[in-house]
């Protein structure tokens, strides 16, 4: 799976913020979210989650791959490692549910991901392979 290592703050930042607003979706990120979180973006980049900052700008799917173009990243790379780590945080307090796998689904479109893409990384969102054309 894609490295970030390579990708500047920008990209590190807004990957952190994706990720956050999934965890967001279905209330307050609780201490076992929280912990995760740090742990997935600590594995991909050398960011610090700025918890303040995603609190009072929520990281756009446009804007995360409007980023990913500037700075010449595959969009569909960078969207398998979202794919991948949205799942994993997604799951790691219980089930996948429809509300974050919707919240994915918008993220990985807006990066150009097709349903083979994300199959590739995880099946957990299968059944919302749907929505990337909708």
């Amino acid at each position: 799976m894609m490295g970030m290592e390579g990708l500047n703050d920008e990209i590190g930042q807004l990957y952190a913020g994706a990720l956050t607003a999934i965890a967001r979706v279905d209330g307050e990120i609780g201490p076992e979210e929280s912990a995760r979180l740090r742990e997935l973006v600590g594995n991909r980049t050398k960011v610090a989650i700025d918890y303040e900052a995603s609190f009072f700008h929520k990281v756009r799917p446009d804007e995360l791959a409007a980023a990913a173009k500037n700075a010449t990243v595959s969009g569909r790379e960078l969207g398998k490692a979202l794919a991948e780590d949205a799942v994993a945080l997604s799951t790691c307090d219980g089930d996948l549910n429809g509300r974050e796998a919707q919240e994915i689904m918008r993220y990985l479109r807006a990066l150009g991901c097709t349903g083979a893409d994300i199959s590739s990384v995880t099946r957990e969102l299968d059944q919302w392979l749907g929505e990337l054309h909708a």
